[in-house]
């Protein structure tokens, strides 16, 4: 049998089409998530080909990224799909392997993102990617119920003693949030970019926009933002804190989302934060907790690929700022 044809794409009808067949989650979001998530850059997917007919993708969204004291072009890998007639064929490292050829070619700097436990073996093996481990489960626990129903006991009431504060979410992104990530960033060695651009984009123009909660303190010269989201999983009612970044006011406004959640029935509250990021002790003071591996609800790896000597830093340790904001699925 032919081996496949491997090509470098813009995101089509025909890959919307293959999307929604493939039954991941993205493609049944349908095409304006694909749009949002991919935009119309040129080069967003490697996609394999037999006789014609897609049999598999591999999915890249563009990203601006802090390499130390420069800005470079990043990638982040997202999504991976191969027909089960073609698998066992080596059409996933191929596809990777274009991908990462285009990338050196075109003059990206880093190639990185989250592997599950099927796609590990391949990114940190046979592609040579810089394994992370797992990312950084931080959980604050705001009632009872959720453990309590592990152990069969009817039980349920609040844990934190914060209060709601009844504040405002805000509607749209402004120039704070610029002067948020230049206060900011100087305490971070690498990660995406988090301007008013980008907060716009990943809060407010998305198809889940509207699951989104966005309080900050903008009026001050020190800006603040914390972002959370609600939803129902893990056999529990558990919130996502997507971001909390700013100065001394970020505190308080993290602690009346916390009380407002925890009013509203919340059970537990998932972060992502590295011991060496700026909001890692905020964090710490509000209750939340390093989440032991044994007790976490899925498996998550992070690695990086610098494909420029300027994206170095990326795989070095202490160097990353990660939050739920970098996550693509949540």
């Amino acid at each position: 049998m032919a081996e496949p044809v491997i090509s470098i794409e813009p995101i089509s009808d025909e890959l919307i089409l293959a999307y929604r067949a493939s039954g991941m989650k993205r493609g049944n979001s349908g095409g304006r998530a694909l749009e949002w998530a991919f935009g119309r850059d040129s080069a967003s997917f490697a996609v394999a080909r037999h006789d014609g007919r897609i049999v598999g993708i591999s999915g890249y969204i563009q990203n601006r990224v802090q390499l130390g004291h420069l800005t470079g072009n990043a990638v982040q890998a997202v999504d991976s799909f191969v027909l089960d007639s073609m698998r066992g064929k080596g059409v996933f490292t191929r596809l990777a392997r274009a991908y990462d050829e285009h990338a050196v070619r075109s003059g990206t700097d880093l190639i990185w993102g989250f592997p599950n436990d099927n796609a590990a073996p391949a990114w940190f093996g046979k592609l040579g990617w810089h394994n992370h481990r797992q990312v950084p489960f931080l959980i604050k626990v705001l009632r009872t119920g959720f453990f309590c129903r592990k152990l069969g006991l009817p039980l349920d009431f609040p844990l934190t003693m914060d209060r709601d504060q009844r504040l405002c979410p805000v509607k749209e992104i402004g120039d704070w949030a610029d002067l948020l990530w230049e206060q900011t960033s100087p305490r971070i060695g690498v990660g995406v970019i988090r301007d008013r651009d980008f907060l716009h984009h990943r809060l407010f123009a998305g198809p889940q926009a509207d699951q989104y909660r966005v309080v900050a303190a903008a009026d001050d010269g020190a800006p603040s933002i914390v972002a959370t989201r609600q939803t129902d999983k893990h056999g529990g009612k558990i919130a996502y804190l997507m971001e909390a970044l700013g100065g001394a006011s970020m505190k308080a406004l993290l602690k009346s989302e916390l009380g407002r959640m925890a009013a509203q029935g919340v059970e537990i509250v998932l972060a992502w934060s590295f011991p060496w990021s700026p909001n890692y002790h905020v964090l710490r003071n509000t209750g939340f907790l390093p989440m032991p591996e044994r007790f976490r609800p899925i498996r998550i790896w992070f690695g990086s690929a610098p494909k420029t000597a300027a994206a170095s830093p990326a795989n070095q340790s202490g160097q990353w700022y990660l939050s739920y904001l970098d996550s693509d699925t949540v």
